[in-house]
Order: C-alpha cells, then structure tokens, then sequence
C-alpha cells in the first residue's frame, strides 16, 4: 500500500467508521487456571469506546460461552485511533472464575446497581466487625 493509499484510508479492510468490529489478536490457553486469556482489538472508529458490560456480553456470544464465564481485566482505548485492546479471562466454570479473580475484578464486571448494591453490603458487614472490636475492648 503507498503512503497516499495509507493516508486516504488509513483503517484495516473490514473497518469503517461508525462501526464497532470485535477481533481475537490474541488466544493463550491456561490449564492451571482452566482458562483461557484473550487479548481482543476492538474497532469502534467515530464512536466511543464501548463499556464493560457491552464488550463482556460480544466476547460471550464470540466464543459461545455464558456471559458468567467472561471477565474483562483491562481496557486500552488507543488516543485518536477509534481502537482499544482488551485483556480478557474466559473460565470454563463460572464457580471457578469467582474463587480466581479478585473482588475488584468481579465487581468492575456487574451492572453498576449490583456493584453498588455489593459494595454497600461489604461496607456494612466491616462496620459491624469495627463495632464488635470496639466492644471487646471496651470489655477489657
């Protein structure tokens, strides 16, 4: 391709403009684990970079896979280009993908009202434990 062909359409064939275009760069198996570590390039030119939830859902129906199973750990949105890359974890067994990664992973991957909705549980049952320290030493 010569540099006035790269300047009058400087995007891969298959990308345009208003369109959002999921492809796998990267595919490593972990058997450890019993997962898989993806590493996706997502085109979304002239539009903004979709959200967690958006890609976590694409990557689930990509791969056939329950949405449970899916775990985005990072999002790269590249300045100017329309393109992100996106660090993915895709457990064979839903149970298995919560014992593994850390809260703040799972909790980055729920609807927002769940999340807070968790949080403010976690926030009440550390208060609590605060609570019955105080009393213990009070006691003392």
């Amino acid at each position: 391709m010569s540099s006035k062909e790269l300047l009058l359409n400087p995007l891969p064939p298959g990308i345009e403009p208003g369109k959002v275009v999921y492809r796998i760069a990267e595919d490593r198996k972990n058997p450890l684990l019993r997962r898989k570590e993806l590493i996706v390039e997502i085109w979304h030119v002239g539009l903004p970079t979709p959200n967690r939830l958006e890609v976590r859902q694409k990557i689930a129906e990509m791969l056939g896979v329950n949405v449970d199973c899916v775990y985005v750990r990072h999002v790269y949105t590249e300045f100017g280009w329309g393109k992100s890359k996106v660090e993915v974890h895709v457990y064979e067994d839903p149970e298995f993908g919560k014992l593994i990664e850390p809260l703040y992973i799972r909790l980055r991957n729920l609807p927002k009202e769940e999340a807070q909705k968790l949080r403010e549980e976690i926030r009440q049952k550390k208060a609590e434990r605060e609570e019955k320290k105080r009393k213990k030493k009070k006691k003392k």
